[in-house]
C-alpha cells in the first residue's frame, strides 16, 4: 500500500511541476495608469499633511527569481531611498544589475515628477515577456519617515495567458522598517536595526491609527496592447516522457492487487482530466 502511494504521489508531483510552469507566449506590451487617490474625503480619520503627494513611480518587469521588494523581507538601500527621501537612483542601479544578471527586463521609470494627492498618471508603456511576467512598483508616501506604496511580484501571465486587463485598487500604505517615525512630519528616526517591511493599518500607532480600516491611496490599472489569443503551452516532450515512465512504473505496480489498480485509475483520471 506505501508503495502504491509513493508512486501515486510521484506522478501527481510531475502534474504540478507542470501546471505550475505554463508560461505565456510570445512578448507583451501594456499602459499602465497611476491614479492618486489620497484625499481628506477618502481619509477622514487621518490629517492630511501640507504639500501631501507621491515621489516618482519606478520599478521593473522580472522574472520569479527578483524581488524588488516584499512584505516581511528587508528593504534593500534602493527601496529605502525610494521610501526615506523619494530618491530612485540607488534602486535604479538595483534594479540595471539585474537587468544585466537577466532576472528583470525592463526598467519602468516614467519621466517627470510624481503625482500630487489627487492626481493621475497615463500611457505608461510596460513589457513582459514569457520569463519576465511580473511587475514590481514603489512610490513614497510623502511627506512621510519612510512609508510607500507599491505592488511586488504581480503577475500579468495567468495559466499561460496574457491578461488583457489587471486593476489594482487596493494600494495600502507600506512601512520600509528603516525609520520609526510615526507622523508625516517625524524628524529621522534611524530604525536600527532595520526590520521587515510591513503594512501599515489603523490599529498602529502613527498618522493613520483610526477607528476605520485604512482606504486605498489610489490604483494601478494595465491595459494589454494589440492582445492576440494566446494558447496554452503544451507539455514539452520532456514532460511527457516523464509522465508515461512514472504511469508506467504505477501500472506495473497496480497489477498486484487491487487496491494498486484502483489507485492507477485514479491517476489516470486525473492526467485525463488535466491534459
Amino acid at each position: 500500500m506505501a508503495q502504491h502511494i509513493g508512486t501515486l504521489l510521484a506522478v501527481l508531483s510531475v502534474v504540478v511541476v507542470s501546471s505550475t510552469a505554463v508560461k505565456c507566449p510570445g512578448t507583451a506590451t501594456y499602459t499602465l495608469s497611476w491614479k492618486a487617490t489620497w484625499t481628506q474625503a477618502n481619509h477622514p480619520n487621518t490629517a492630511l499633511p501640507s504639500s501631501a503627494h507621491f515621489s516618482p513611480l519606478i520599478g521593473c518587469s522580472h522574472s520569479a527569481d527578483y524581488i524588488m521588494w516584499r512584505r516581511g523581507q528587508k528593504a534593500s538601500s534602493g527601496v529605502k531611498l525610494v521610501a526615506e527621501r523619494g530618491q530612485t537612483g540607488t534602486l535604479k542601479g538595483e534594479i540595471e544589475s539585474q537587468i544585466s544578471g537577466g532576472k528583470a527586463l525592463q526598467l519602468i521609470l516614467p519621466a517627470g515628477p510624481g503625482l500630487d494627492a489627487v492626481d493621475e498618471l497615463t500611457s505608461i508603456q510596460v513589457k513582459v515577456t514569457s520569463n519576465f511576467s511580473r511587475v514590481s512598483l514603489i512610490s513614497m508616501l510623502a511627506p512621510s519617515p519612510d512609508w510607500f506604496v507599491g505592488i511586488d511580484s504581480h503577475d500579468l501571465c495567468d495559466n499561460g495567458q496574457w491578461r488583457e486587463t489587471w486593476n489594482v485598487t487596493m494600494l495600502p500604505p507600506y512601512d520600509s522598517g528603516t525609520d520609526s517615525g510615526l507622523q508625516f512630519n517625524s524628524v529621522n528616526q534611524a530604525t536600527v536595526p532595520f526590520v521587515d517591511i510591513f503594512r501599515i493599518t489603523n490599529t498602529m500607532e502613527g498618522a493613520f491609527k483610526a477607528t476605520n480600516p485604512i482606504v486605498s491611496l489610489g490604483e494601478f490599472r494595465f491595459k494589454g496592447l494589440n492582445l492576440t489569443q494566446s494558447q496554452m503551452y503544451k507539455p514539452t516532450s520532456t514532460m511527457t516522457t516523464k509522465l508515461s515512465q512514472t504511469t508506467t512504473a504505477l501500472y506495473d505496480s497496480a497489477s498486484k492487487d487491487s487496491v494498486g489498480l484502483l489507485l492507477f485509475i485514479g491517476a489516470r483520471f486525473i492526467l485525463a482530466w488535466l491534459f
